[in-house]
C-alpha cells in the first residue's frame, strides 16, 4: 500500500488584512481629530478670542498647506522606507500639537500649531495607508481599500457630534484636551507595533498568494520614469479632478455649521447632518468602490462627481429643509465612494513601485486646492453677504471634475 502523501501545511493567515483592520480604526480617530474637529471648535474659539472667521479658518488652510507640502516627501520616504517611522512618528507629533493647541493663547500660535499638524497630516492620514494597500494588495486592493475607507468616513459621524458635546459640556480647551489623549492612546501603539512595508517582510507574496521570489519588492522606477509619469496627460487629469473635489471638501467641512447657522437651522441639526453624510459615505464606499472593480472604474467616478455636483445645487436651488436632506444623501454617497477610487485609479495608472511619489504630488494638488477653499469661500461670503455664489462655484468644479475622470480613459 503506497505511503500518503503528508498534509499540507496549512497557510497562515494573510497579514495584509491584519493591516487593513487595524487602519480602518486609526484612520477613524487621526480624521476625526486632525480634520473634522476644527470646524466644531471654531465657534467657540473664535468667541473666546475675538478672532474673525477668516482669521481663524486660515489656521487650517495653513494646516493644508503643509499637508501639501510634507506629501511629497512623505511619499518619497514611503516609496524607500515603508510606512512604520512615518506613521508612528506622526502620531506621536500629531498628539503632542493637539495638547498645545488646547492651550493657544494668540492667532500667530494657532497658526503655528496648525502648520505643524498639517505635516503630521501627511504622515498619518490616508495617503500613507493607501501606500500600505497598494504594497500589500492587487487583485483585492478594492476590497482592502474598502475595509480603510469605511472606517474613515465614519470619522465625521463619531467626531462631530462628541466634540460638539465635549465643547458644550466642558468648554473648547478641555473638549482638545480630551482628544488629544483619544488620539495618543488609540494610534500610536497600533502604528508602532503592527505596520511591515511589504508582504514579503513576514514571508508572504502579495494578496497572500504563492510566493515566487522570497524577498522581492517592487522594481525600483528610474527618476526620469517619475518624471515622465507627472507629466503626462493621466496625472495632469486626474489632479484636476481630485484637486476640484478636494477643493469642495475641505469647503464643506470647515464652512457647512456657518451655512446652516446662517439659514436658520440649529447646531444641533447641523450636528446631526454632518454625522449622517459620514454614515452615507460609508454607504457609498461598501455599495459603489467594490462595484468599480466590475464595472467601468472610469464610469462610476465619474457618477460620483455628479452626484456631489448635485449635492451642491440642492442647497442653493431648494428650500432648507429638503435641500439639507439631499444634500446629506448625494454628497455623502459621492464623496464617500470618491476616496477609495481615487486609490485604486492611482495604483492602476502607475503602479505600487512609485505609488507614494505618485500618489504624494497629487496630494500636493488635492491640498492646495483645500488650503485656499476655507478661505476663498469665507471671503466670498463676506464680499456677497451669501453662500450661494460660492456654492454654485464649487458644484460647477465637481461636474468638471467628472468630465477630466471622463477624459481619462477606460480603467478597470
Amino acid at each position: 500500500m503506497a505511503a500518503s502523501s503528508p498534509p499540507r501545511a496549512a497557510r497562515p493567515a494573510y497579514y495584509g488584512w491584519t493591516l487593513a483592520w487595524m487602519l480602518g480604526p486609526t484612520q477613524l480617530v487621526s480624521w476625526g481629530i486632525l480634520y473634522y474637529a476644527f470646524s466644531v471648535i471654531m465657534p467657540s474659539m473664535r468667541a473666546e478670542m475675538g478672532w474673525s472667521a477668516a482669521e481663524t479658518s486660515g489656521a487650517f488652510s495653513v494646516a493644508m498647506f503643509a499637508t501639501g507640502l510634507a506629501s511629497v516627501p512623505a511619499g518619497r520616504w514611503l516609496d524607500a522606507r515603508g510606512p512604520r517611522l512615518l506613521m508612528t512618528l506622526g502620531s506621536v507629533l500629531a498628539t503632542a500639537l493637539v495638547v498645545a493647541w488646547a492651550g493657544v493663547q494668540s492667532l500667530p500660535g494657532l497658526y503655528a500649531i496648525w502648520a505643524a499638524l498639517g505635516v503630521t497630516m501627511a504622515a498619518t492620514l490616508y495617503d500613507p495607508a493607501f501606500w500600505v494597500v497598494a504594497r500589500w494588495f492587487r487583485r483585492r486592493r478594492d476590497r482592502a481599500l474598502t475595509i480603510v475607507t469605511v472606517w474613515g468616513g465614519l470619522a465625521s459621524t463619531a467626531f462631530i457630534p462628541l466634540t460638539t458635546s465635549l465643547v458644550q459640556t466642558h468648554g473648547w480647551r478641555s473638549a482638545v484636551l480630551a482628544l488629544a489623549g483619544l488620539l495618543g492612546v488609540l494610534t500610536i501603539l497600533p502604528h508602532a507595533l503592527m505596520l511591515r512595508r511589504g508582504p514579503e517582510d513576514v514571508g508572504q507574496a502579495v494578496d497572500g498568494g504563492e510566493i515566487e521570489a522570497l524577498g522581492a519588492r517592487p522594481a525600483a522606477v528610474p527618476l526620469r520614469g517619475v518624471s515622465e509619469a507627472l507629466r503626462s496627460r493621466a496625472f495632469i487629469l486626474l489632479a484636476t479632478a481630485f484637486g476640484l473635489t478636494s477643493l469642495m471638501a475641505a469647503a464643506m467641512s470647515v464652512h457647512l455649521v456657518s451655512y446652516g447657522l446662517s439659514r436658520g437651522l440649529s447646531a444641533e441639526t447641523i450636528a446631526s447632518a454632518a454625522g449622517t453624510v459620514g454614515v452615507l459615505q460609508v454607504v457609498g464606499r461598501l455599495t459603489f468602490a467594490p462595484l468599480a472593480g466590475r464595472v467601468s472604474r472610469r464610469a462610476v467616478t465619474a457618477l460620483m462627481f455628479v452626484l456631489t455636483a448635485l449635492a451642491m445645487v440642492s442647497l442653493i436651488a431648494l428650500p432648507i429643509g429638503i435641500g439639507l436632506i439631499l444634500y446629506v444623501v448625494m454628497y455623502g454617497l459621492g464623496h464617500g465612494a470618491l476616496t477609495p477610487l481615487r486609490a485604486s485609479l492611482v495604483a492602476d495608472t502607475f503602479g505600487s513601485a512609485i505609488y507614494g511619489r505618485m500618489n504624494g504630488a497629487l496630494s500636493l494638488v488635492a491640498t492646495f486646492a483645500r488650503a485656499i477653499a476655507p478661505v476663498a469661500v469665507g471671503l466670498a461670503v463676506t464680499q456677497t453677504g451669501t453662500y450661494s455664489p460660492a456654492l454654485a462655484a464649487l458644484g460647477l468644479g465637481a461636474l468638471l471634475g467628472a468630465g477630466a475622470i471622463v477624459a481619462l480613459g477606460e480603467r478597470r
